[in-house]
């Protein structure tokens, strides 16, 4: 005699009751966030708007996203990949004050910064002791390591099941391999990008996709 799904979860012990409704209602999601991709597109976005980019709560990020999601979950942890300046970098004050902030995201509880790096390099006519802070046509800046960092973090918790659901902030297709294991080993994933953004290559492999637009930077703007 076949049994409902009803006679199904009282066949089962208890412990596997409260397992199977932990999935199925209550998702452990964590969020990733591509700093530099993110910030990057925040401010084109704005820019072409003719408007400042806000300044954006890290805090009230995450959780303003998971309510775009049509499941009921929590975030377990959020994990923001963003570069570290070099030497010569740290010498210009606003990149100085910005890697400063990102540090300071690590005081927030449930929350991780993992750093991957800026490194300025000389352009076509200069050495790099010819390079000047104050001429950025002097040099150029390349970025190291973030990419990775983020992959072995979304697939190494995944395999740890430290999460059910994976929110990837970023636009990047990069990250079309990291999708196609999560699919396979059956965590749900979620591309979130910022209006202007072109995420056509990647709706194929997650389960979601977000923009983000003016009306949700408003509601997670620091104080």
């Amino acid at each position: 005699m076949k049994r409902g799904v009803d006679g199904f979860r009282a066949a089962m012990p208890l412990r596997l009751v409260l397992l199977y409704w932990r999935r199925e209602l209550v998702q452990r999601i964590m969020v990733f966030i591509d700093f530099e991709n993110f910030n990057i597109s925040l401010m084109t976005y704005y820019n072409n708007m003719g408007e400042q980019s806000p300044r954006v709560d890290y805090r009230k990020m995450p959780h303003e996203l998971i309510k775009k999601l049509p499941i009921s979950g929590y975030v377990a942890k959020t994990v923001v990949c963003a570069p570290k300046p070099d030497d010569f970098l740290m010498t210009i004050e606003s990149r100085k004050r910005l890697y400063n902030w990102i540090n300071g995201l690590k005081n927030i509880e449930y929350f991780t910064v993992i750093e991957g790096e800026h490194i300025a390099r000389p352009v076509t006519g200069y050495t790099k002791e010819q390079m000047k802070p104050d001429i950025p046509s002097s040099f150029y800046v390349v970025e190291k390591g973030t990419d990775i960092n983020m992959t072995t973090e979304i697939v190494s918790k995944a395999f740890l099941n430290a999460y059910d659901t994976a929110v990837i902030v970023s636009g990047d297709s990069d990250y079309i391999p990291v999708l196609k294991i999560l699919g396979t080993i059956g965590k749900s994933s979620v591309m979130v990008g910022v209006k202007g953004q072109n995420l056509t290559k990647l709706k194929p492999y997650v389960d979601q996709v977000v923009i983000l637009d003016n009306v949700f930077f408003d509601s997670c703007k620091r104080e």
